[in-house]
């Protein structure tokens, strides 16, 4: 039998339900991740309600970050926990690796966000217990997590529960909390309050629970971290015995505390959390459910994504990544970004890097712009570690962090990190020093966002000036030639990880001249057009070098070409690297297991890519080369690439559809839907891969859906699968909701905005009015 099931669901919840049927030690993580619950102020991993070895029971607030000591970097820290119920029956504790466990069953509902476990549970003398564990983070209140349990056995038990708020919880080990305090408030509300160590971010979480049995013994018991009340009730023989939890959690660091300045902040969030608490107690579970799946049903009206195919696991997978999309994010705070892994785990520390202007963005600027900007914005606020990082590293202009967290930081990448297969040293970490290339995809992004909202405003305030702060900091990296009279970008590392000190990367060189050709024609259309804002900007940035700076360089940077073969170099020495029989890795069930036999040293000695740069490269900006060469390039580079990232099948299936590849999109798509939904049972134990989750919507709209948008025009050229027979998306056009309609051999195209709109469909560019449809026939 599967761990995992993804048919459970019926009528209106099929393909909305995934479900683990077996509990097994061994794979805690797994579901833990796939299941976080969150709302992008809160992340929930969905570890058990009772406590076992192994499990990583996180709960992380967007924006809270600290440091644990001098020799650590900023990270998101662990919040205390609240989901921790532990149940003992007839003095026995609930544990699942003891006794015997029937009808196993835990699930996610991705329509509102609901886990639902349930199971009996028989120890000794014929006793069984049935449980059914639940619990949601709100959408409607960002605050607020809510559980409950019924407990049924067929004979008389002695029940004890005992839970609260527990702030022994680590990082890994690492402790970020100082400074508790703690009160019980009349019986039944639980107050902790505690401090990071060292960025003063004060948490503050209230507790109480709710009991329908009659009489109970209730013991409060303070421990050096942890409040806890103990709950002891005698309960009959068929009788229910049902218990609810509700806490709420928030801090200093809220986003109605910008600019506040009262020293008695620390009441007034006891006075809030405890007023929230006592109002969420009046409501109870189902009411609060019911108020956030509300909230839940307003996001799918406007963002679902319907596929009609004979493999619905498709479906569910998408709604999947959709579900995932919402609640990393925090769709109204420009202060914070989005992390590697969401906030879903602690890998990567909570720390943003390219993966989400490259591979989330996309989604959101194409769906929801609002959200869009305000992404951006962070990235705005990250100038100041831009700029702190390029003056460190002795260039101009801003250069991004490969890793950025509090938006004053600089680059927050660990310089180690695991060990050397061969050698057993410690692994430096060289993408912070080296992986530049994130400061023309975030000049990259903001350009996207602009051609997709026309949002001159954003452009006026924050986008010009990151475009061209990031090109004036390419202009002092790249480096002359003499000899070649040519300017370069020597030693860096490109997407492809698997190449350290790489020369004249292909990606990083195209991407950085097109930074330094969009800030120049926009410091030339606002000396003509804007006077008022370029008069800004030069007052911070000098114009007038910048554009001479770039004018010096720009047509001289050297962008690697198609040799007599018509393959263009990923790298200086790509091509004249060692071939590798690839096979054992690419057919592997596990990423990364050439590690096994190659450490970094080794792995730059061969024609081996962790993710191609030259793919990544004909994907965002498509027009460098002719269709037979970007042809010819893909499937040169498709053989020697092994997909260990996350990142890298989705960019491959969108271009093998472009080009006709269909057998081998159809294998990439499966690929990046199983990243995290696969059968390993490992694989999301740090976390889910928010940038992979992006990349299943880029597969469905971009790749199925044909969806593109190039050149400040967006361009729909759908082809669907053979196994799909409809698919149904919308998106956002300069402020115009279109709804997209494929089958086999029709499009249909409704604006539903309220301006006439123009758009190019099948090459063919097209003006619809407001609340008209066109239809296109077209050979499948």
């Amino acid at each position: 039998m599967e761990n995992l099931v993804f048919n459970e669901g019926y009528n209106e919840e099929r393909n909305w339900i995934i479900t683990e049927k077996i509990f097994d030690n061994r794979y805690l993580g797994k579901c833990e991740a796939l299941f976080t619950q969150g709302n992008g102020y809160l992340g929930v991993r969905n570890s058990l309600d009772e406590k076992y070895v192994g499990e990583r029971r996180n709960t992380f607030v967007t924006g809270t970050f600290n440091k644990a000591s001098e020799e650590e970097v900023t990270e998101l820290p662990n919040f205390p926990d609240v989901t921790n119920i532990e149940i003992t029956i007839n003095g026995k504790r609930l544990n699942l690796n003891y006794g015997q466990v029937k009808d196993y069953n835990r699930s996610i509902n991705l329509k509102n966000g609901e886990v639902i476990r349930s199971f009996i549970w028989s120890s000794e003398n014929g006793l069984e217990t049935k449980f059914i564990f639940k619990r949601f983070v709100s959408l409607e209140n960002e605050h607020l997590i809510a559980s409950s349990v019924d407990i049924e056995s067929n004979k008389d038990i002695d029940l004890v529960i005992t839970t609260g708020i527990d702030g022994a919880v680590t990082n890994s080990g690492a402790q970020h909390f100082i400074n508790i305090e703690r009160r019980i408030h009349e019986n039944y509300f639980m107050q902790y309050l505690t401090e990071t160590s060292q960025s003063r971010v004060l948490g503050v979480i209230h507790s109480t629970y709710l009991c329908n049995y009659g009489d109970i013994d209730i013991l409060p018991i303070m421990g050096r971290r942890t409040l806890l009340n103990k709950i002891s009730a005698s309960v009959k023989q068929g009788s229910k015995f049902h218990f609810e939890k509700i806490s709420d959690i928030r801090s200093n660091r809220d986003k109605e505390f910008i600019d506040y300045n009262n020293d008695n902040i620390r009441d007034i969030l006891k006075e809030k959390g405890l007023t929230s608490i006592k109002e969420a107690y009046k409501k109870g579970y189902d009411v609060l459910l019911n108020e956030s799946s509300e909230k839940w049903n307003e996001f799918w009206k406007n963002s679902d994504i319907e596929i009609e195919s004979e493999v619905e696991f498709d479906q569910l997978a998408t709604r999947f990544a959709l579900y995932h999309l919402n609640i990393m994010v925090k769709h109204d705070d420009n202060r914070v970004g989005i992390g590697a892994k969401a906030l879903s785990g602690e890998g990567y520390k909570g720390h943003s890097f390219w993966d989400t202007e490259i591979f989330i963005l996309p989604y959101f600027i194409l769906s929801n712009p609002n959200t869009a900007r305000t992404l951006l914005e962070y990235r705005y606020k990250c100038l100041y570690g831009a700029r702190k990082k390029a003056k460190e590293y002795g260039y101009e202009g801003a250069m991004y962090p490969w890793e950025c967290a509090w938006i004053d930081d600089g680059e927050v990448t660990p310089l180690s990190g695991g060990a050397d297969v061969i050698t057993g040293e410690e692994l430096p970490i060289l993408t912070g020093i080296l992986e530049h290339h994130i400061t023309a995809d975030i000049a990259y992004a903001v350009w996207q966002y602009y051609q997709a909202t026309n949002d001159l405003d954003f452009m006026k305030k924050y986008g010009y000036e990151v475009i061209i702060d990031t090109a004036k900091f390419w202009a002092s990296r790249v480096e002359f030639n003499s000899e070649k009279d040519r300017y370069e970008i020597t030693n860096v590392i490109g997407p492809d990880e698997y190449k350290e000190h790489v020369d004249n990367n292909a990606y990083t060189n195209y991407m950085a001249v097109n930074n330094m050709r969009l800030a120049l024609n926009i410091i030339e259309k606002l000396a003509a057009d804007d006077k008022d804002t370029y008069k800004k900007l030069d007052n911070k940035l000098n114009l007038d070098n910048v554009k001479s700076n770039i004018n010096k360089c720009v047509e001289k940077v050297y962008l690697p070409l198609p040799n007599k073969d018509e393959i263009i170099p990923q790298n200086d020495t790509y091509l004249s690297l060692k071939e590798l029989d690839l096979n054992k890795y690419k057919n592997s069930t596990e990423v990364l297991t050439i590690y096994n036999d190659f450490n970094m040293e080794k792995l730059n000695e061969y024609m081996v890519s962790k993710q191609s740069d030259l793919v990544m490269l004909l994907f965002v900006l498509e027009d460098l080369f002719d269709i037979n060469t970007k042809k010819k390039n893909f499937v040169f580079y498709e053989d020697k690439t092994l997909h260990d990232s996350s990142l890298s099948k989705a960019t491959h299936m969108i271009l093998a559809n472009d080009y006709g590849f269909y057998d081998l999109a159809d294998n990439l798509f499966d690929g990046a839907l199983t990243i995290d939904l696969g059968k390993n049972m490992n694989s999301s134990n740090e976390g889910i891969h928010s940038a992979s989750i992006g990349g299943i919507w880029q597969s469905v709209v971009m790749g199925y859906g044909g969806l593109r948008l190039a050149h400040g025009e967006l361009r729909i050229s759908p082809r669907l699968p053979k196994k799909w027979n409809k698919l149904s998306y919308s998106t956002i056009w300069q402020g115009n909701e279109i709804k997209v309609m494929v089958t086999k051999n029709k499009l249909e195209v409704t604006n539903k905005g309220t301006e006439k709109i123009k758009i190019n469909i099948f090459d063919e560019f097209v003006e619809i009015e407001s609340n008209l449809t066109i239809t296109r026939e077209f050979k499948g």
